[in-house]
């Protein structure tokens, strides 16, 4: 009889594909929650906007900011910078994207698998407020880091 219950629950378990752990309520985890932050996001539909980006990395001030960002039917059509008032260089421009972009970056450290990854998200917006991507655990200074210090406003 033992040995039957034993194979009945190999059985079962085995039988419990991914598919089945989702309905379950059984995976999640850091990449299910960022779809779901993405999806609140996506479901302001709010296209044209600003938002202040400050990065965290070992590098000049330049990559750093803070930034102003702006953002235009889906697109980042300028960057500032908040403290002196002037342009970000068009070179710097990818290290200040849209709040899409933001979504990019951690789906790129996950896909990356990177070592550590911690992420506060607005619970209204969705929005990734602060965060912090050890890319690789024996390596020094390729670390990043990012704040959004002004969450997005619509434009007029």
């Amino acid at each position: 009889m033992k040995i039957h219950l034993k194979r009945l629950a190999l059985v079962l378990l085995l039988g419990v594909g991914p598919s089945a752990c989702d309905s379950l309520g059984l995976t999640g985890g850091p990449e299910s929650e960022l779809e779901e932050n993405r999806a609140r996001w996506a479901s302001l539909s709010l296209t044209s906007y600003e938002y202040v980006l400050r990065r965290g990395c070992f590098c000049t001030p330049a990559f750093i900011g803070p930034v102003r960002v702006r953002v235009e039917r889906g697109a980042a059509t300028q960057r500032t910078y908040v403290e002196v008032t002037e342009p970000v260089p068009t070179e710097l421009w990818e290290f200040f994207p849209s709040v899409d972009g933001l979504f990019d970056i951690l789906a790129d450290a996950y896909e990356r698998d990177a070592h550590r990854v911690v992420v506060t998200y607005d619970p209204e917006s969705g929005v990734p407020l602060d965060v912090f991507i050890d890319y690789a655990e024996n390596i020094a200074d390729e670390e990043l880091g990012f704040t959004v210090q002004v969450p997005p406003v619509p434009l007029p």
